[in-house]
């Protein structure tokens, strides 16, 4: 389990370990699919101030106001999860979590998470790069 701080080693064969943190993950992740990371990662702060695991009970992360909602960027199970898994992605795993969440931001933009937009949004910011 990845904490919002915490680092997590990055292992190649035959190379040192390199330490990321849980941004530099998300910005990584996004980048590579043409998104913006930094973006990414507020998105993330703001439905779960970078979360993907309760601290009580080591269970994926629910919603406060919908408990359908999971993890790190709150993917809606009803919405999501039949989707998700047919793609391959378990949105139950922090990895899982962070590859859906930008597949739909490579493919819908942040329109999944637009009831945290005050939280993240700034006037002009687009998720996909140009």
């Amino acid at each position: 389990m990845l904490l919002a701080n915490a680092t997590a080693p990055l292992v190649t064969s035959n190379q040192p370990v390199i330490e990321k943190t849980l941004e530099q993950i998300i910005i990584d992740e996004a980048n590579l699919a043409g998104v913006d990371g930094r973006l990414a990662v507020k998105v993330a702060f703001c439905e779960s101030t970078l979360r993907q695991f309760d601290k009580e009970t080591g269970e994926p992360l629910r919603g406060v106001h919908n408990p359908q909602d999971v993890g790190l960027f709150q993917i809606n199970e009803r919405f999501h999860l039949e989707a998700s898994q047919k793609l391959g992605y378990d949105i139950y795993s922090l990895e899982g979590n962070i590859d859906y969440a930008v597949y739909l931001m490579k493919k819908d933009g942040l329109r999944h998470w637009k009831f945290s937009q005050p939280c993240w949004s700034q006037e002009g910011e687009t998720i996909a790069k140009k």
